[in-house]
């Protein structure tokens, strides 16, 4: 039995459909966000039918949603019999206050890290982390590093720092622990498809209207971007890997691009003339500054580890630059979130 948290989050839509398209695979109980079951079943289904347009009974019978607010702990007589925990729920508003990014990402995963402690059938345990707990770091990011004395652009990046202390302080405690460290997650490759427009999104979309002309940022700055399918792959097997320990960055790493190719891309896939790059941007009331500080990124991540470790498992990264056209397809398509296309139809019709 697979305890997944975050599970109507985009990453935790992705991985919960690869569980359940497995006809052998396992029951998935899942944490929701409700007042009571019925309120939690509910939320599920929906995200069921964001996936299939028919999820059929047997999917929706190998789920099991539990009413449940993480911070605050979590008890149900399922969660005896988990064997693997994949702790994706994260608070990723960049602008959020620190008491309540901590209450979220720190105090959940101490939660779930309590409950990993009393767990008595548990294999792995898998933190969903983030490759820019590297803050503001210049020049390689190591797997094995952490606290190497950088700062930090927001909220979000500190409190993912802290709980990767708590977790790192639980591993050497013996709980068996992986922990995963994307970097910019943007849709599926083959298709775009995503419930998430956020970080890269929002200022392209300003672009796409015509409302970003120029920007502040460093053209040689890196802007390391993954597909969804690969972390959601990369997450499933790090849980399946039996000695898989510390963090793997589920990166671009070499294959980073710079701001300025993205730029390039962007223009490609819109026709556009490109973003002239300089010292004062102007959006026209399209507000990007919470994302502005990605845009001078001097580090790199290295993710030897993790291509190690998913190679033997058949798991490798998806090309940014080749998918960046279906990518801003899909966007346009669903009109940036504003609609919501089944996963099952949008595959469909890209095969």
């Amino acid at each position: 039995m697979i305890l997944l948290t975050g599970a109507t989050g985009y990453l935790g839509t992705l991985v919960l459909a690869r569980l359940l398209e497995d006809p052998e695979g396992p029951q998935v109980v899942c944490p929701v966000r409700a007042p009571d079951a019925e309120a939690a079943r509910e939320r599920m289904d929906a995200v069921l039918e964001r996936v299939w347009c028919d999820p059929g009974g047997d999917r929706r019978a190998r789920v099991l949603p539990i009413a449940a607010d993480i911070t605050t702990g979590l008890g149900h007589p399922a969660l005896r019999q988990v064997t693997h925990l994949l702790h994706c729920a994260a608070a990723v508003t960049f602008d959020q206050s620190l008491a309540d990014a901590r209450a979220i990402n720190v105090g959940g995963t101490r939660a779930v890290l309590d409950l990993a402690a009393r767990a008595p059938r548990l294999e792995r345990l898998v933190h969903v982390s983030t490759a820019y707990v590297a803050g503001r770091h210049e020049g390689p990011f190591r797997e094995t590093d952490l606290d190497v004395g950088q700062a930090f652009r927001n909220t979000y990046e500190r409190t993912k720092f802290e709980a990767e202390q708590l977790v790192a302080a639980h591993a050497a405690d013996g709980l068996p622990i992986a922990v995963a460290r994307p970097s910019i997650v943007m849709g599926e490759a083959g298709t775009g498809w995503t419930t998430s427009f956020n970080v890269l999104y929002p200022p392209l979309r300003a672009y796409r209207r015509g409302l970003l002309r120029e920007a502040a940022a460093a053209p040689d700055g890196l802007l390391d971007i993954v597909t969804g399918d690969y972390v959601a792959d990369g997450l499933l097997a790090l849980l399946q890997a039996p000695h898989a320990d510390g963090a793997y960055h589920l990166v671009a790493g070499a294959g980073a691009l710079t701001v300025h190719e993205v730029g390039d891309l962007a223009a490609d896939a819109f026709d556009r003339p490109a973003v002239e790059l300089s010292s004062v941007p102007r959006t026209d009331g399209d507000d990007d500054d919470v994302f502005a500080p990605y845009f001078d990124v001097a580090c790199r991540f290295d993710d030897r580890r993790a291509r190690g470790l998913l190679a033997a498992a058949g798991v490798a990264p998806t090309s940014a630059a080749r998918e960046f056209g279906t990518l801003m397809r899909y966007a346009d398509a669903s009109l940036w979130g504003k609609r919501r296309p089944v996963r099952e139809t949008v595959a469909a019709l890209a095969a």
